[in-house]
């Protein structure tokens, strides 16, 4: 087995797997975007209403066709010139430190190349989901957030290659037990933005709507998941710094790690399903019983419901994988690289299929949801609990 490993990781550098990670996810933002248009989903105008020339898949594509070249080019060359020894790895980290500055190069250029108007967009809404705290947010920055939240390991792991990158290997184990804490906390950055995007809108709503208030409590619940695994880790590196610091026992604090990994998975997946996706499927079956009535909703745009029910499954089984992978002290499954990568493609997939249901939802409140003795005249492009309804 460490064989295997060793293999993978000598084959598939952690910084290489950053950016595999990363383009992987770009050509999934396409193929929902080129998917979502053959089901007649308008995606550009939910997105932002005023954008004139938004993104295609097309363009999606090419921008990831792009990437994938020069990664997949310095990739190959890494392996040339290195022949999967440690030591030579060890010896020629310029060849991806020269990778990472392309790639970076390529986003912030100014001219007009390699789909400039897309990398923009992408730049200003990276822009304003971390500085805005404007309490109308477009449905944009609400993706963009969510998806970034996907790719919280990513950060992570993102820390550790700038460290491999720059040559701190040394100092990196020397001071251990602080980049226990720092690496998490790049991990914790993208429910920081997701929380701080629901409190401004539930402050937006002069405190009235508590939707946003619970959401952002769901976020907030991710951060006990990678607290008692930081704790953990620290108990079983550091015993003696532990000991000085945290008051409770490690068995206290595994029953707490426990707690917050069910109560998160189980959080977190309820709101994709009901609140998200908008789907029925917890209502009671009969009046005034628990007992969940595994229901749809009327308008659906994918013909065959299946389709929701399988969808619903995967969300169950992979919300409980990712909060587990968010908990840096599980030092078995870090140790198998292939593994620790493989449960990151896997919350790619997950959310790749969450966007899909998440904007058919946004286009139902929108387009499709009219009838009986009411009409939808306006809807806020991420939020459906501010309909306004007219007799």
């Amino acid at each position: 087995m460490s064989t295997i490993e060793w293999n993978f990781s000598n084959t598939f550098p952690l910084p290489y797997r950053v950016l595999i990670i990363s383009v992987i996810g770009l050509w999934a933002w396409g193929s929902n975007l080129q998917i979502l248009s053959w089901l007649s989903i308008d995606v550009p105008h939910l997105l932002d209403k005023n954008n004139n020339t938004p993104s295609s898949h097309k363009a999606i594509y090419n921008l990831a066709f792009i990437f994938t070249s020069w990664i997949g080019l310095n990739l190959v060359i890494f392996w040339q010139v290195t022949g999967g020894v440690k030591t030579e790895i060890i010896e020629w980290t310029s060849i991806p430190l020269v990778c990472y500055v392309i790639v970076f190069a390529i986003i912030i250029c100014p001219f007009n190349c390699c789909r400039k108007k897309e990398r923009m967009r992408f730049l200003r809404c990276i822009r304003r989901i971390v500085f805005s705290f404007s309490s109308d947010i477009p449905l944009a920055d609400v993706i963009m957030a969510d998806i970034l939240t996907s790719f919280a390991k990513v950060f992570g792991d993102l820390y550790a290659t700038g460290r491999i990158l720059l040559h701190c290997d040394e100092v990196y184990v020397g001071n251990r037990g602080w980049n226990y804490i720092i690496a998490p906390l790049f991990t914790s950055i993208p429910y920081v933005i997701r929380f701080k995007q629901c409190m401004t809108e539930y402050i937006g709503s002069n405190r009235n709507d508590k939707r946003h208030l619970f959401n952002a409590f769901k976020y907030a619940s991710a951060f006990p998941v990678i607290l008692f695994s930081v704790l953990q880790k620290w108990y079983k590196y550091e015993a003696l710094t532990a000991q000085s610091i945290v008051w409770v026992s490690h068995s206290t604090l595994f029953r707490l790690w426990i707690i917050s990994v069910a109560f998160n998975s189980m959080y977190s997946f309820y709101w994709d399903v009901v609140m998200d996706w908008k789907l029925d499927f917890f209502s009671p079956a009969y009046p005034g019983t628990l007992i969940p009535g595994l229901q749809l909703r009327s308008n659906l745009h994918f013909n065959e419901s299946f389709i929701y029910y399988v969808a619903i499954f995967i969300d169950f089984l992979l919300r409980f994988t990712w909060s587990l992978k968010l908990s840096s002290h599980l030092h078995i499954i870090h140790q198998l690289e292939g593994g620790v990568f493989l449960m990151e493609l896997l919350e790619v997939m997950r959310r790749w299929l969450w966007i899909f249901f998440r904007l058919e939802s946004a286009h139902v409140e929108k387009f499709d949801k009219k009838g009986g003795a009411y009409s939808i005249v306006e809807l806020r492009d991420h939020n459906s609990s501010d309909i306004e309804l007219k007799e």
